[in-house]
Order: C-alpha cells, then structure tokens, then sequence
C-alpha cells in the first residue's frame, strides 16, 4: 500500500454517543413533564366528574322529595300554584328547585290534570343537573269528564217545556250521522222543571240539573243527572251604544243607513232592501218594526238591532254573510213572524237538506236573539231562523210551523205547535263536554267509534270510552224519564209576579221549591 493511502479512509467521529445522550435525556425530561402537567390537570377534572355525579343525585333526591311532598299533601294543587314548591331548598352541598306543570298543558295543574311534570334542578358549585319524571294523578274533581253530556239545546233558569206536536232533535247534519244525546236542564236544579207532553218528539234526549242544592237529594227520579255546583252566571249579550245619530223624531228607513240612528221609534218600510257593509247600531227607544218584505244583508261587521220596548219582525229577511253577524234585541219583547233569519242561503227552506234539516256545516252562532229583564221573545208562524238565543231573563216561546235551528239559553222556553228545533253543538261553555272539537270527536268532528254504542253508559262502553280518549269517565245510568207523575205545573202567572217582585234568582229557586212541595200531588 502507498503510505499516502490512508486519506482516502474516514476516520470514526468522536463524540456520537454523548449526543445521543443528551437527546434522549431531553425526552425524558419532557414526558416527565407532561406527564406533571396531566397530573396537574386531572385533579380537578376528577373533581368536576365527581359534582356533576352529586349534583345528578342530589337531583334525583330533590325529585323523589317533591314526588313525596305532593302525595302526601292533598291541597298540593294550591301549593304548586301559589309558588310552595318552587322555593329552593338545600339537599347536601346542593341547592335544589323544582317545577311542577301539567304534562298535557305545560301549565300549572289544575283540578282535573290528569298528569303532572316534576322536573328538579341541582346546583353544586355552578354545575347544575336535571332530575325529570313524568306521573300520573288523580284528578281532583268529582266529574273529569262526562261522556253523557250530549249537545246542549236547552238551558232555562226555571222551566222547559215542549208540548202540542213540537219535536227537539239533534242537528245531524245531511247524511244522519250519529250524534250525542241532547241536553236539556235548568239552572234551579229541580227536575220537574223539565216537561214533555205525550204528542211531543224527542231524540235521545237527557235532562241535566245544574244546580240541585235546593232539591231533596234523596230522591233520584229516573234519567235526571243531578249536579251538585251551580253553573258561572250565564250572561246575555253585550248590546253596544250608539254614540251618533241621536233624533228627536221617528225615524222610517226606505234604503241603507249612513250613519247609526238612536231614535224614539224606528221603522223598515216593506220591500225595502238594505245592505250593511259595516258596524252599524239601531237603535229605537220605543218600538222598533220591520215591515213584511224588507230584506236585509249583513256582509261585513256587526249589525245591531236594538228595541227598547217591541221589535217586531214581520215576514222579512235578515241574512248575514261569513264576515257579518247580527244581535236583536228586544228590550219588552221580540216579535219574529214568518220569513228567515239567519247565514247567508240559510233563510228559507230551499236550503234544507232532504233529511229537512240544514248542512251542519252552517254556523249559527254569527247571529244571537236576546231580550231584556222580564221580556218574552217569540218566533212564531212558518218562520225559519238559524241563531243561538242567549236570553237567560227573558221568556222565549217557539211555535206554529217555526224551523229553528241552534239552542236557546232562557228563564223559561216553550215549544209548541209543530215547531222544530234542532239543536247545534255548543262551544262547551254552557254544559257538559259539547264542543265540537275534544277527546270525544275525530279531526273530522265526528264521534268516536268508542261512542257510537247504543248503551253508551254499560260498565262495557265506559270502560271502552275511557280507554279511547285515555281520560277517566263518569256516565249517566239509562233509564227512562217520567217527569210530570205527581206534580203541578206553576201557573206563568205565579212566575211573572215574583220577577215583577224583583226576586233574585236564588229567591225565586227557593220560591218554586217552596210552591211545590205545598202543591205536591196536585193534578
């Protein structure tokens, strides 16, 4: 070898272990100090995990607390709505509140909830958890719901009469579709206040007293319902002032008014045509009459016909288009004879069905017929008039060929001669569960399958009842109503002078209790 070979040899660097070294002594060190850090770290994750799972328990423990509170408490209803419950409270290390609301409506319960929501918040030191449950409840209230209520028809504070060949039917509609049982009732809670006369037509007719605490309980007449709490006061319609067009000086109208009138006496001349298209008050101080032949159309807005003494409506047309309604009154009495009264093409009987009702789809309720302290409202002749009458201090008389179609609200109602009345469902305000829309009718509005049973008040059908609507029911027994057996009618003439006494109604309950049972057995 040439001895300059050597140089072309690497020579072995010095110092590689050393590096080497000192790097894996730096990544020791670091994951030393990681591993601190994460220590650091976790001890007060761990601490967090540790008070959200107390505060879940401390939750579910104020939960089982509420739960606890409200069984044994039977006025738990008024605590919850008076804020008892809501007040925080200490379990532990943990402040706990709650809130109660009914499941179905998301609000306070009430006497007939049926189901309640408790939910119970915990806080530990900022870190709050929800404890939840849903429970069933019994309802507070005697009658939750009541599935022989049918469609109120009528409603009188003392007396209900149907005699002569009158018939009270249930507005079915066209195709005869089945329908709950009518509702007849007084106010006085005395059921012999109720009376059918062999001649007269009823279908499926059931009588509800509203208020018997002056009747001797311990009789229970066969197919009356007696309840025990008297119905809110049954108010008539607000009548609106006129604040412009005061006379001095009949007034006679031959065409549209342009402005209200307030007069001693107004007049609608016969064959005259007018056409409301606004709000609009009539009002006379004396009489007020529409002659034969006029018509009037309600288009748009509220049309008042108000008669402090007669209003008398002869053989004319009021009709009243969807965006329209109409209030009469008639201060000493209302007078309606021949013609129609009611929704557009629902005045006359062309717009009968074949089954000689209207379409059930018509509304009665746009158009209302009320009267003063002590007046009489009759309907008489071949009239046709669709309209609820709220008049609960009048007298309302229905007869001759009248066709009447909604239900009447009165002090005592009369239907004779061969006048029909088909009731309308009500809104549910008055009695019973009546509405058109509930637990007991379809989105369609129909009833139930589960209701449409011959013998809707068999141990079978409530049970079945209650499981469709999933609500507890209470049902009237079936049994067959004699109401006349042993008792007297009073005389108009008696009832007339304790109103013109200026009786309370209490007084005049306490009154017609008092006639009878001194009258009792009379024929």
């Amino acid at each position: 070898m040439h001895p300059t070979d050597h140089r072309l040899h690497r020579r072995t660097p010095r110092g590689a272990a050393l590096v080497l070294v000192l790097v894996a002594l730096a990544i020791g060190l670091m994951m030393v100090a990681t591993f601190l850090d994460g220590r650091r770290e976790s001890v007060p994750v761990s601490v967090r995990i540790s008070d959200a799972a107390q505060a879940r328990r401390t939750a579910e423990s104020g939960l089982e607390l509420i739960v606890t509170s409200i069984l044994a408490s039977d006025d738990w209803i008024e605590e919850v709505a008076a804020g008892t419950l809501d007040a925080p409270f200490r379990i532990a290390d943990g402040l706990c509140t709650a809130r109660v609301l009914d499941a179905t409506t998301n609000r306070l319960p009430t006497e007939g909830t049926l189901q309640i929501r408790i939910a119970c918040t915990a806080d530990i030191d900022g870190l709050a958890m929800i404890a939840e449950e849903t429970f069933d409840v019994s309802p507070m209230i005697d009658r939750p719901l009541d599935l022989a209520f049918g469609e109120t028809a009528l409603l009188a504070e003392s007396q209900i009469r149907l005699e002569d060949d009158a018939a009270l039917l249930a507005w079915a509609g066209s195709d005869g579709g089945p329908s709950a049982p009518l509702v007849v009732g007084t106010l006085g809670g005395d059921p012999h206040d109720f009376e059918v006369t062999d001649t007269a037509i009823t279908s499926g007719c059931e009588v509800v007293m509203v208020d018997a605490r002056c009747y001797e309980m311990g009789e229970d007449p066969a197919g009356i319902r007696l309840l025990p709490d008297a119905l809110p006061a049954i108010a008539a319609p607000t009548i609106p002032i006129a604040r412009e067009g005061r006379t001095e000086t009949p007034v006679v109208l031959d065409a549209t008014p342009a402005t209200d009138i307030d007069a001693p006496s107004i007049r609608i001349r016969a064959g005259t045509r007018i056409l409301i298209e606004g709000d609009r008050i009539l009002h006379s101080r004396g009489d007020f009459r529409i002659e034969s032949g006029a018509a009037i159309e309600v288009a748009r807005g509220t049309l008042v016909i108000d008669g402090d003494a007669l209003v008398s409506i002869h053989d004319a047309e009021i009709a009243v288009a969807p965006a329209g309604r109409l209030l009469i009154r008639g201060g000493r009495e209302l007078r309606i004879e021949d013609g129609g009264i009611g929704p557009t093409d629902a005045t006359d009987r062309d717009a009968l069905t074949s089954a000689g009702m209207l379409p059930v789809e018509v509304d009665p309720n746009p158009v209302n017929l009320t009267g003063g302290p002590g007046s009489t409202i009759v309907i008489e002749g071949d009239a046709m008039v669709t309209a609820v009458v709220i008049a609960p201090d009048s007298d309302v008389r229905v007869e001759d060929d009248v066709l009447l179609h909604g239900r009447i609200v009165a002090d005592a109602i009369e239907i004779g001669g061969r006048a029909v009345v088909y009731a309308a469902p009500d809104d549910g305000r008055v009695v019973g569960l009546t509405s058109p829309q509930g637990p007991h009718r379809d989105d369609d509005g129909d009833l139930l399958p589960a209701l449409q049973v011959a013998d809707r008040t068999s141990v079978a059908a409530v049970d079945s009842i209650a499981e469709a609507i999933e609500t507890p029911v209470v049902s009237l027994d079936e049994s067959n109503l004699d109401t006349t057996q042993g008792w007297r009618k009073i005389p108009r003439s008696v009832r007339r002078a304790w109103r013109a006494a200026g009786l309370s109604a209490a007084e005049r309950r306490i009154k017609r209790r008092e006639w009878r049972l001194a009258n009792r057995g009379d024929k």
